[in-house]
């Protein structure tokens, strides 16, 4: 169920990912599917979306305002950017090209490394580090088209081109009927359980992310068990508009709740928010046709308290909004204009992360001004919010927007824009 596409062990190995002894030679091993090999017990993994529960948030605090960006060159258009904590201030970057051409390269010091070439790899990428070496999970001959597995206790969880969970756990496989759609993506939401989209149907058909196929029940898998917990129908015309959900303890009451789009064509999008088991607990308001894209929840509040990040119509109206939890009230509580964090028809959600960005304890949203040549870093106040400072991509943003806390406690964040990648390393 494994395939290897690339380990490549640097020269540096003994000094773990750090890898500061030398320059590593790049190393290719193409595809080999002769004898599947999973990741070292143990491996670190990056996601697009950076965190297993979908929730895109990087701990650590940093000054990446204020940093020299490094750029990576890329021979051709990037698509997918990773990223790992190597040792001190050092990291290391993944970048699936969009033929699906995969390099590792290495961070520090003001300059960039390539460490590794993957060959070609499954798109979306997930990528994993461990001891030095660094290789992108090749999905199961079976794995639906626009997704990719997860790693479980044991083996994996995905969704297969017919539809079907499949949990491959100690060499068994054990398949559930939930017709999700093909660019499903399964989010975590403890150590067992995982959310995702089943239900497909096309009686929704905006397109706006990738094709008329939407999910129509919320899922919640149990991997240990091999069972559907919760199955949460929605009723027609509604969907679930996005290619899945996110898991945060959204209210702050300690337990996670599984954040969700739902959409129509008369009404557009609200976000909606569940109990981990499935019961409903708010609706967000509707303000007619399109999309609301959900990023991430994070102490955002000028009080500390949770907040959710979403774009409003990245496509027309660029809105950000921020949303609070309360007492089974879904409210916005400030808005500010000019951010496409999405590209229609594109399956790249990943177009934004929070963090402490500048060092001054407080977390900023870090997204795509409405050209996207910039990231723009917004911040809540008193007033409601404010664009605080922005990176410059230099050219027109094609890839997601990556970061990752670095082993001295700071942290370091990247995009990629034709012919590059961009690192600011704070």
């Amino acid at each position: 169920m494994w395939h290897r596409r690339t380990l490549l062990t640097v020269a540096a190995a003994a000094a773990g990912l750090g890898g500061c002894a030398g320059s590593p030679s790049p190393t290719t091993f193409e595809g080999s599917t002769a004898t599947p090999i999973p990741p070292p017990v143990g491996a670190d993994y990056a996601f697009t979306h950076l965190r297993a529960d979908g929730n895109r948030i990087v701990d650590g605090a940093g000054t990446v305002d204020d940093a020299r960006p490094v750029d990576i060159a890329v021979d051709g258009r990037p698509a997918w950017l990773l990223a790992f904590p190597g040792r001190g201030a050092t990291s290391y970057w993944t970048v699936v090209r969009a033929d699906g051409r995969a390099t590792t390269h290495r961070v520090g010091d003001g300059t960039s490394e390539t460490v590794a070439s993957h060959g070609r790899v499954s798109t979306p990428p997930l990528a994993y580090a461990a001891g030095g070496a660094f290789g992108v999970v090749d999905a199961p001959a079976d794995c639906a088209e626009h997704t990719h597995p997860v790693v479980v206790d044991g083996g994996l969880l995905y969704v297969a081109t017919n539809g079907d969970v499949v949990v491959r756990r100690d060499g068994t496989s054990t398949r559930l009927d939930a017709a999700a759609p093909a660019d499903c993506r399964p989010v975590r939401i403890d150590d067992d359980r995982y959310a995702l989209y089943g239900g497909r149907t096309t009686r929704y058909r905006h397109a706006a992310l990738g094709d008329t196929v939407e999910g129509s029940r919320l899922l919640v898998v149990d991997a240990a068990r091999g069972r559907i917990d919760a199955d949460v129908p929605l009723d027609a015309p509604t969907v679930f508009e996005g290619l899945s959900p996110l898991a945060a303890d959204f209210d702050g009451d300690g337990d996670r709740e599984v954040v969700t789009t739902v959409a129509d064509a008369v009404d557009g999008a609200r976000i909606r928010a569940y109990a981990a088991h499935g019961t409903e607990l708010a609706t967000g308001p509707v303000y007619g046709p399109g999309w609301r894209h959900q990023l991430c929840v994070a102490p955002f509040g000028p009080d500390g308290r949770r907040e959710l990040a979403v774009v409003r119509k990245p496509h027309v109206d660029r809105t950000l909004e921020f949303y609070r939890l309360d007492d089974g009230d879904l409210t916005v509580t400030a808005t500010h204009d000019g951010y496409a964090s999405h590209t229609y028809g594109s399956r790249n959600v990943d177009g934004g992360l929070a963090a402490d960005l500048d060092g001054d304890g407080r977390w900023e949203l870090l997204l795509p001004a409405s050209r996207r040549r910039t990231l723009a870093a917004v911040r809540r106040t008193e007033r409601g919010a404010e664009r605080a400072w922005a990176l410059p991509l230099g050219g027109e943003l094609v890839t997601n927007v990556a970061g990752v806390a670095l082993d001295d406690g700071r942290l370091a964040v990247g995009a990629g824009t034709a012919g590059r990648v961009r690192i600011w390393q704070g």
